[in-house]
């Protein structure tokens, strides 16, 4: 394909490469993002609610995917904001900004509101010394610490308030790392530095999988799921951001599909080998090689609310019987409280602190 301009004194014409620009004026990183929350909420629903009408749920949906999609696309997107920003003080202050508000709100909503769900006395529960853990751990980004509340939700299938949040430790993680990567992307090349990111994550997490398997100890499959763990999909991000850059276009249709092929049929050890390559290949097509889905530009970036939100407020239906009444009910009213709240957490104080980001 030739640039359109004119060829002086009959010298050839030049050949023209997209700017990443142009790439990303029609992107679909938005709208994914609210899909793969979504399917979080919905596997989250069939898993919690343990109703065998909705059991599909989280037979056929992919949280695991979704959660994995997120990271490719964190990975293309904070590289990108810290490769073309100002200062490391302006790429930490915007990080902090997007993800600190919503997430703090989330913790001391679930702390204050939920005391009335305890089986104990309101001036036991807050006095207790477990609800000032809970609140100073997931502060603090220790949701393992502490992940429930005194008395709440003790009936449920799941006593966590919120099983979602381990994520957000492994994206500040990545938040801090990208400064380091993009260093030494600059002082080498990023293919050799993303590669050999990719490849030590795989074994770390090949690795730990395996001997969870061969020894049967839970201990390996958490050491698996952990930061080293899941930088193969975050690199593969970055490295779909710098491929971009280059004004080379995203893989093809069908190099997608087998992709998500392979991720379907494969188990195991090999999954777990494949699992990076075929979300990398679905996601970089389906985020530039599509027409656009959703713009948050329009209607507001939801998707981290639907993420942060969505499991207390299904533990909570679950827990008022919400689900045993009417199981299609329940979903419908989670569904729709997720999304009340996601609105108004963008609006009332998402979108507000991002604006101190640019200032």
């Amino acid at each position: 394909m030739s640039h359109p301009i004119d060829a002086v004194a009959g010298a050839p014409a030049t050949t023209w490469k997209p700017s990443i620009e142009d790439r990303l004026k029609v992107n679909n990183f938005d709208g994914l993002r609210l899909i793969f929350a979504s399917m979080v909420v919905v596997f989250h629903i069939g898993l919690l609610s343990q109703q065998p009408e909705l059991a599909p749920l989280h037979w056929w949906v992919s949280s695991t995917f979704a959660v994995q999609a997120f990271f490719f696309v964190s990975g293309f997107l904070v590289v990108m904001s810290f490769d073309r920003g100002k200062s490391l003080r302006s790429y930490f202050k915007k990080r902090t900004l997007r993800i600190a508000p919503a997430y703090i709100a989330v913790i001391l909503a679930a702390a204050f509101l939920l005391a009335p769900l305890s089986t104990l006395p309101a001036s036991e529960f807050f006095s207790s010394a477990e609800w000032r853990s809970y609140v100073v751990s997931n502060l603090m980004l220790s949701n393992f610490n502490q992940p429930d509340l005194p008395g709440v939700f003790q009936q449920n299938y799941e006593v966590a308030v919120n099983g979602s949040l381990w994520t957000i430790k492994i994206e500040v993680m990545f938040y801090c790392s990208v400064p380091f990567i993009v260093w030494a992307i600059r002082k080498l090349d990023y293919k050799i530095v993303l590669a050999t990111i990719f490849v030590g994550s795989l074994i770390w997490q090949c690795g730990f999988v395996y001997l969870g398997e061969a020894t049967g100890n839970d201990l390996y499959a958490r050491l698996a799921k952990q930061l080293p763990g899941q930088l193969s999909f975050f690199a593969a991000g970055a490295f779909a951001y710098y491929r971009t850059a280059g004004g080379l276009p995203p893989p093809p249709a069908w190099a997608a599909v087998g992709g998500i092929i392979l991720y379907a049929v494969t188990d195991r050890l090999l999954h777990h080998v494949v699992a990076p390559f075929s979300v990398a290949l679905f996601t970089y097509w389906a985020s530039i090689g599509l027409q656009q889905l959703w713009s948050s530009h329009k209607w507001g970036d939801f998707s981290y609310g639907v993420y942060l939100y969505h499991f207390p407020i299904a533990q909570t239906m679950i827990s008022l019987g919400v689900f045993a009444a009417a199981p299609y009910l329940g979903l419908v009213a989670v569904c729709a409280a997720t999304l009340l709240v996601s609105v108004a957490s963008w609006h009332l104080i998402e979108k507000k602190a991002l604006r101190f980001a640019h200032r």
